[in-house]
């Protein structure tokens, strides 16, 4: 009888202590692959960051941003600096956050490009944005040199920007919120951003 209740009592103590070490590694797994996708997006939205602030008017002199919607913006900038501007496109598609390039067709004049993206790659992944209701990319007509990031939020171009209200544009905020399972705590990690367009500021324009 005392052998039978020493091993259901280490039967029971072994259980608890593999649902703990579950548990655990669960719970690290999780902790290191948010870390590893928070990283690997933060690079991402540098690098889209430093795009957008790139934006320049295009081969055949069109205006630098062709449409800019919430989670959907194309623009021109010389992305892999040969000296030609290529038509860049991020957005998100399922959970990533994507960003297409076209070359210009110089062999004419003026030079021309090509509808849809030549090329695609992820620049980010695990973005939960549309599915919590957040756009990615928010647009800001800002005429001051000023920049008063905090008391903007009522201050955003309707989206999407219509042709009118296209050439207003001169600063983006872009906001991530990411989270390799969103089924399972903790929370989304917010990463956020504001880039002012350096050709587009009214700060680089000689006053009249």
């Amino acid at each position: 009888m005392e052998t039978v209740v020493v091993i259901g009592i280490m039967s029971v103590v072994m259980l608890g202590s593999s649902l703990f070490f579950v548990r655990m590694w669960r719970t690290h797994q999780f902790t290191y692959e948010m870390g590893i996708a928070s990283f690997v997006s933060q690079r991402g939205i540098e690098k889209t960051e430093q795009a957008i602030r790139a934006a320049r008017p295009s081969e055949n002199g069109s205006f630098p941003i062709v449409s800019a919607d919430d989670h959907d913006i194309v623009f021109y900038m010389d992305y892999d600096e040969d000296g030609a501007v290529e038509r860049v496109h991020y957005f998100v598609d399922d959970q990533k956050l994507k960003i297409g390039v076209r070359e210009p067709n110089l062999s004419v004049v003026p030079a021309t490009y090509a509808d849809g993206d030549e090329t695609v790659q992820d620049a980010a992944s695990y973005i939960v944005n549309e599915s919590t209701g957040f756009p990615t990319f928010t647009y800001y007509d800002v005429d001051s040199e000023i920049y008063e990031y905090a008391d903007i939020e009522g201050e955003a171009i309707e989206t999407p920007v219509s042709n009118d209200d296209i050439g207003d544009v001169k600063m983006v905020k872009i906001l991530l919120f990411v989270n390799p399972d969103p089924l399972r705590a903790p929370n989304n990690v917010r990463i956020e951003t504001f880039v002012v367009i350096r050709n587009l500021a009214d700060f680089n324009k000689i006053p009249t």
